[in-house]
């Protein structure tokens, strides 16, 4: 049973940054390169052994590569997600506040009655 409420604490914690990354392209992007490069190392210690391949200069490069990406990557989720611009909704509401206001003027100035008569 704590093992069960241990997975559903790290689903809720691990969903929000999944679908950050699905949404972000610039975050998939490092996530994609890191993972490139991790198969590079991982097929590179397979192939020569992995005291030979710590000594590989194209395998050292790949590590450095990795590791920035997933510098990249962490800065990136560290930041709070961008809100959507409401440019559009301020416009609108600009606008039917200006012409609300520009229809009151012409009713206040153009009316031909005086909302006063004076006996003389």
């Amino acid at each position: 049973m704590p093992t069960k409420m241990k997975a559903d604490k790290m689903a809720e914690t691990l969903s929000p940054l999944v679908t950050r990354v699905a949404n972000d392209e610039e975050l998939r992007a490092h996530a994609k390169t890191a993972l490139d490069s991790a198969k590079t190392i991982y097929a590179k210690i397979q192939s020569e052994g992995p005291r030979k391949a710590a000594t590989n200069r194209t395998v050292t490069d790949e590590v450095v590569k990795a590791a920035s990406e997933l510098r990249g990557a962490a800065s990136r989720l560290a930041e709070k997600p961008a809100r959507k611009s409401r440019r559009l909704r301020k416009v609108v509401i600009g606008t039917a506040l200006a012409v609300a206001a520009a229809i009151g003027i012409k009713k206040m100035l153009g009316s031909d009655e005086d909302e006063f008569e004076f006996d003389q």
